[in-house]
């Protein structure tokens, strides 16, 4: 099962002129592939995919490929029309990636009906070369995840899972226990994890894994150990930096912590913003606390 574990989905490092730096970008990689993660996710949300242009997220995933020989490799492909989504799709698949990862369609959000999404997940998975991941962030999209919509698509021989984001541990159990076993389901929420791989989360494709990849790993290593005090500590330890990264400062704030890690995290793409000098030594704090628990 490729979604067995942590996987970091990779943030895009920019030069100081807004262009993509991808040397930068495969020393991360270097650097992360040695430290537990069982594959990797370009093309994500952190990945700051929204900004960049087609180009650019073809040229991100044949990095990757070549810096990953042998190692999974899922790409986010999802775009607002099916026809879009169908194209980079086909191109990522030729680019290298291994499988897709499908946001659901949301800037017409008050007709994506459970059935519009079923149809576009569909046509996808059916004019896809590789296995889709179907894809739910309602804090970047705003929508809602409908609980029938997994079990509908379950059954597709190319719809292979799917990774949930909203942080509802009780939706991700509903949707656990509505899908065959070989269905993956992988939390997309830090905070989160520990209880979700408890209802039945065979991983987490988690931002904090960018600049804390071990305690993440450690984590799920527990769990599958059944040392659940353990996987518990660590969940604590891991908590403050994941929301820190995420909700409270978002990709600037995690590009921060890949710097402070000895990554090479950088600016964020405009219009998004950086983050105040005086977070750095918060996000300093936390980073060590979670690294000191492993």
């Amino acid at each position: 099962m490729p979604l067995r574990g942590v996987l970091p989905p990779l943030v895009t490092p920019f030069r100081p002129d807004g262009a993509l730096d991808l040397p930068a970008f495969q020393a991360n990689l270097e650097t992360l592939r040695d430290s537990g993660p069982v594959g990797f996710l370009v093309l994500g949300s952190n990945g700051e995919a929204a900004g960049l242009d087609g180009s650019e997220k073809l040229e991100l995933v044949a990095a990757a490929r070549r810096s990953l020989p042998g190692r999974f490799l899922l790409v986010g492909t999802g775009m607002e029309s099916t026809r879009g989504t169908v194209a980079l799709t086909a191109r990522a698949a030729d680019a290298g990636a291994d499988a897709a990862l499908v946001l659901t369609p949301h800037f017409y959000r008050g007709r994506m009906s459970e059935e519009a999404l079923r149809r576009h997940f569909a046509a996808v998975a059916d004019a896809s070369p590789i296995p889709i991941y179907l894809y739910s962030v309602p804090a970047f999209t705003g929508l809602a995840w409908p609980p029938g919509l997994a079990a509908s698509l379950a059954g597709h021989p190319r719809i292979a899972g799917m990774k949930e984001s909203s942080g509802d541990v009780g939706l991700l159990a509903r949707i656990v226990t509505s899908v065959p076993t070989s269905f993956e389901v992988a939390c997309g929420n830090a905070p989160v994890f520990y209880p979700a791989l408890c209802v039945g989360a065979t991983g987490g494709i988690l931002a904090v894994a960018n600049c804390a990849p071990r305690p993440a790993v450690a984590l799920f290593d527990a769990f599958v150990a059944g040392d659940h005090d353990r996987a518990r500590h660590l969940q604590e330890e891991l908590t403050p930096l994941a929301v820190a990264v995420t909700w409270t400062w978002g990709i600037a704030g995690l590009k921060a912590a890949m710097d402070l890690a000895g990554l090479r995290g950088g600016a964020v793409r405009a219009p998004l913003l950086p983050i105040p000098d005086a977070a750095r030594e918060e996000i300093r704090t936390l980073l060590d606390q979670a690294n000191a628990a492993v």
